[in-house]
């Protein structure tokens, strides 16, 4: 260490931070890490911007002295390196407590699930044993009144909409529009606004619109996930059930409540298409592998309740054709180790297999609990241990439990992205995430 006295002034400027501590430019760039947010040339010179969108800042800069914050008013010089760690703090915010409430609304669906399946069993069960009985015995009457299905069906779905809100109300949280680096933007495009003509003309490098970074768009793709999800389960139950009325002539004049499958279930395959679509965009093939599985299972279902119908078969054939498509896109995707990726192989090939058979075959409990067997992961998103975090090269946070570093080799359970390492050294392209253990 040189003292004050000792330096010369022009070689080595003095940067005087908010705290009252002052440092040489030299001492404060390492401590800083400016490099992490600047290119360099041959000769050490800045002359450039680092892409700083697929890793975490470390933390936010502190004095070495007194571990003060440094303020972006103290000196511009490391305002890049201030507003990244800023960004950086709240997209692990972001990240943690997104994936908290994910893993809530998940349990919840299996919760409804459950029951929706259980409580139709018995439903289309009674329905189908009444239905072969003389209808115009007293004790089938008798039967009819204590069944009551239309009550039955007014009551089925309350807790599931009520869920569907709360993974909508998720969903809005969680939109690009609220993301953490859109937030901020905004905040400075708004802040720029405020001041006069002259001085907005002076700085036309603020602009409009900001790119999603990956890391926060894998939250919100999760979201768009479960809301799939519980919509496909509650199509299932619908189209489950009205098959079964229509196919009964004691039944025919029970109506299910809400609007008919014929105006909902397209408006769920479009949905479902696009965000098929944008989990391979997004280097998201988990996600979408099940978002194909979706759509296929309601396709196979839908064709099934239309020619049941005697109406509308040719647009439910042209849904079979889109999901088989779709299994064949998860087919590839599968091939990328991703957590699970087997598991969701066979359940990609078993509901292949489904739309193969002829609409009339009826699916069974079996062949759909194979699927559903085969599409378990176990635990789910990114859980809270001891261990330490770490990014994919895609910018996918991950953990490693026991010691916290990397002991084997791995893949990303997101994108498929070799993780891990050998004898503590983790592979090229994965950098560590200490943020996320504060």
């Amino acid at each position: 260490m040189k003292s004050y006295g000792e330096i010369d002034l022009n070689d080595t400027p003095i940067v005087v931070l908010g705290c009252g501590h002052f440092f040489t430019t030299e001492t404060l760039d390492g401590h800083m890490g400016i490099a992490e947010v600047y290119t360099q040339d041959a000769h050490g010179e800045y002359n450039g911007l680092q892409d700083v969108s697929a890793i975490l800042a470390r933390s936010v800069p502190r004095c070495a002295d007194c571990q003060c914050p440094v303020r972006q008013y103290s000196t511009q010089r490391f305002n890049r390196v201030i507003n990244k760690a800023v960004i950086d703090e709240m997209s692990k915010r972001f990240l943690v407590n997104g994936k908290e409430e994910l893993r809530s609304l998940e349990r919840q669906i299996v919760e409804i699930e459950h029951e929706l399946e259980n409580s139709r069993n018995v439903i289309i069960s009674s329905i189908r044993v009444l239905s072969q009985r003389d209808e115009s015995s007293p004790k089938t009457v008798a039967l009819w009144k204590k069944l009551d299905v239309g009550r039955q069906l007014e009551e089925r779905h309350p807790k599931a909409r009520k869920l569907e809100k709360a993974i909508q109300v998720f969903c809005r949280k969680v939109s690009d529009k609220n993301q953490p680096a859109l937030k901020l933007h905004d905040a400075t495009v708004h802040a720029a606004r405020q001041r006069s003509v002259d001085q907005m003309m002076t700085d036309l490098k603020v602009t409009d619109s900001v790119p999603a970074i990956p890391r926060d768009r894998r939250v919100t793709m999760g979201g768009r996930k479960v809301k799939t999800e519980i919509e496909h389960i509650m199509l299932t139950d619908r189209l489950s059930i009205a098959q079964v009325l229509k196919s009964e002539p004691t039944c025919a004049s029970i109506n299910i409540p809400g609007d008919a499958p014929e105006r909902v279930v397209p408006l769920f395959f479009q949905d479902c298409w696009t965000f098929v679509h944008e989990c391979g965009s997004e280097s998201l093939p988990k996600l979408g592998v099940e978002g194909c599985l979706y759509y296929a299972r309601i396709a196979r279902l839908y064709e099934s309740y239309c020619r049941s119908m005697n109406a509308g078969s040719d647009q439910a054939s042209d849904y079979v054709k889109a999901a088989k498509e779709l299994l064949e896109t998860a087919t590839e995707w599968c091939l990328q180790p991703f957590e699970n990726a087997d598991g969701l192989s066979r359940a990609v090939e078993e509901a292949r297999k489904l739309l193969d058979r002829e609409w009339y075959e009826e699916v069974t409990a079996e062949e759909l609990l194979a699927i559903k067997t085969a599409m378990i992961s176990g635990p789910r998103g990114l859980a809270t241990h001891s261990g330490h975090w770490y990014n994919c090269a895609n910018g996918h946070p991950f953990a490693i439990g026991e010691c916290g570093m990397p002991m084997e080799l791995a893949r990303c359970p997101e994108c498929g992205a070799p993780v891990g390492g050998q004898s503590h050294r983790g592979v090229e392209g994965v950098t560590r995430a200490t943020e996320m253990e504060d």
